[in-house]
């Protein structure tokens, strides 16, 4: 094992058959994103979802609809590409920036992910310059009012040594004003309950345009 992304792969790796149903029995932010994709996706606009799990976000989306997909887990991936077989779905760690080779997109999520984000600047700038002009983002960033900037431990026996990584408002606005995205919406919103520590984990959620 290399390091964090490896071991956030095998974590995933291993459940992935399962995940789908514990997800949805623990997540609140699924309506809020299907309420975004609702306002924001256009007939065959280019979707990118960072950090894409099995791809339940985006899976049910109109077929003439570009759906990409990023995950460090090749069984998520493998889950996705089953749920939506004209979809696009690759390994990329969302530390790394997204290939230009892939081209532009329109609309771009990282809802779910940055749990595991260890630089929110730079990886809110590598998702910039995935953007066609004008473009929208739905980004979600664990915001622990307790623990401000700073991390927590995510699980005691799944993740050993991996943390979930919180940042305050204020960094995370820092960080989308220096990637050069514009904030349009942010709510404080319960994300996911989390069951092993018995607290829920909370958003901040944002939209943003990139101009």
């Amino acid at each position: 094992m290399n390091g964090p992304a490896d071991a956030v792969r095998d974590y995933y790796d291993d459940f992935a058959d399962h995940y789908v149903p514990g997800w949805r029995s623990i997540q609140y932010y699924g309506p809020l994103v299907a309420d975004f994709l609702l306002r924001a996706v256009t007939p065959e606009c280019r979707v990118l979802e960072i950090g894409c799990g099995p791809g339940q976000l985006t899976r049910d989306l109109a077929p003439d609809v570009a759906v990409t997909g990023t995950d460090v887990s090749p069984q998520m991936l493998a889950a996705a590409r089953a749920g939506r077989p004209q979809g696009r779905y690759e390994l990329l760690d969302l530390h790394d920036p997204v290939p230009a080779a892939w081209g532009r997109f329109d609309v771009v999520l990282a809802v779910g992910c940055l749990e595991f984000c260890r630089d929110l600047t730079a990886t809110l700038a590598n998702l910039a310059a995935a953007c066609a002009p004008g473009a929208r983002l739905l980004v979600g960033a664990v915001e622990d009012r307790s623990v401000g900037t700073g991390r927590r431990e995510f699980s005691a026996d799944g993740l050993p040594g991996i943390d979930m990584h919180c940042y305050d408002a204020g960094v995370q606005l820092a960080a989308v004003t220096a990637a050069g995205l514009s904030p349009w919406t942010y709510r404080y919103v319960p994300a996911w309950r989390h069951e092993e520590y018995s607290y829920v984990v909370r958003y901040g959620l944002w939209e943003l345009r990139r101009d």
